[in-house]
């Protein structure tokens, strides 16, 4: 069995904090929680699983935190959960085997996140590492790097941890308020880290808040680098770029985007139902119709359905539109229990009575 050491840093979410904790109680986990500066039980509740226990004063830097946590730790591998994160599904087994194959890589867990509108999102995420090599940087989105700057690439595999997310499962004003938190420290540290990532984070914050004028400002300056398709964050960057140009009524230019970046990203299914909202919004229909096509046979998403129950309900919405319902009732029902497939199957049945 190989050591690992469990590193968090709370505030002020105890009730998320227990359930966290009490779904890892029973892992050959030595856990350290670091504080800081709750004002309601969280750290009671941090003592019922340890006694490491610590705090932090908080200076407005993520990765200043978790390496404090990281330094409390007496084992080199390191496993990190945030408190809204809790397991649902862990092999530690396979996971000891997978260190020992991979002794100076990153671990992902995978992810899911609920949101309030009713998508699902799944990603993969750095969280074990080996601290002789690996440290936080970053004060916001902080990402696990290595410690010896000279080193711009290293392995990342994913491991059999998975976790439920309910950070994402707020309302408006709860989420405006974290994304305009996390954009006063992105544009403060704008200038120590302007490359890519800081610029698709301060986009996301925009795109969060529903400002798509600074999101496409700050996703073009991210996409005016050197980048990598298979980067997730740069995936992320491309699709939500094809939105934002469409919420700013900029259909055109969204169309010769991801026409130009199309060979790279047609693997991906939120990527072919950008591309295909954006040829709904040109009135190029069967273009459409074909991307939604691709994407039930695409394997990687990010959000739930992309690859199903949402590709054929905008289908059903394209065979609506160029006058075919008998065509958009099959898609509609290709669609499971979606709601909205099943108010526009109630609809079309009706309307043929």
């Amino acid at each position: 069995m190989i050591p690992i050491s469990l590193c968090m840093i709370t505030k002020n979410e105890s009730d998320k904090l227990d359930r966290c904790l009490a779904a890892v109680k029973d892992l050959p986990l030595e856990i350290i929680v670091v504080d800081t500066g709750s004002t309601d039980n969280s750290i009671e509740v941090a003592r019922k699983y340890t006694e490491h226990v610590y705090h932090f004063d908080w200076i407005s830097d993520f990765a200043a935190a978790r390496n404090f946590s990281v330094s409390k730790a007496t084992n080199d591998w390191i496993l990190v959960l945030d408190t809204d994160e809790y397991v649902t599904s862990v092999d530690m087994e396979a996971i000891y085997k997978l260190i020992d194959e991979n002794a100076t890589g990153v671990g992902c867990l995978i992810r899911t996140s609920p949101d309030t509108v009713g998508s699902v999102t799944v990603d993969h995420v750095e969280r074990l590492f080996n601290k002789k090599f690996y440290m936080y940087k970053r004060p916001i989105h902080e990402q696990v790097l290595p410690i010896d700057e000279t080193l711009t690439a290293f392995c990342s595999f994913d491991i059999p941890l998975y976790v439920d997310h309910d950070g994402y499962f707020s309302s408006k004003e709860e989420m405006d308020l974290k994304a305009k938190r996390n954009l006063d420290i992105l544009l403060a540290s704008e200038h120590d880290y302007p490359d890519s990532y800081t610029y698709f984070q301060i986009g996301q914050s925009y795109y969060i808040m529903g400002d798509y004028e600074n999101a496409c400002k700050y996703f073009e300056k991210g996409l005016n680098f050197d980048l990598s398709p298979e980067s997730e964050f740069v995936q992320l960057m491309i699709v939500h770029y094809g939105y934002s140009l469409l919420n700013t009524d900029r259909g055109e230019d969204a169309q010769l985007f991801l026409e130009q970046v199309y060979s790279y990203f047609d693997f991906l299914a939120d990527f072919l139902m950008v591309i295909g909202t954006v040829y709904i919004r040109n009135e190029h229909y069967m273009k459409a119709a074909l991307q939604f096509i691709k994407a039930t046979q695409a394997e990687k998403f990010f959000t739930l359905g992309t690859n199903s129950f949402r590709a054929y309900y905008h289908l059903g919405a394209v065979y609506e539109m160029i006058g075919q319902p008998e065509n958009a009732l099959l898609f509609y029902e290709k669609c499971g229990a979606y709601d909205l497939a099943q108010e526009r199957i109630k609809f079309l049945k009706e309307s043929q009575k």
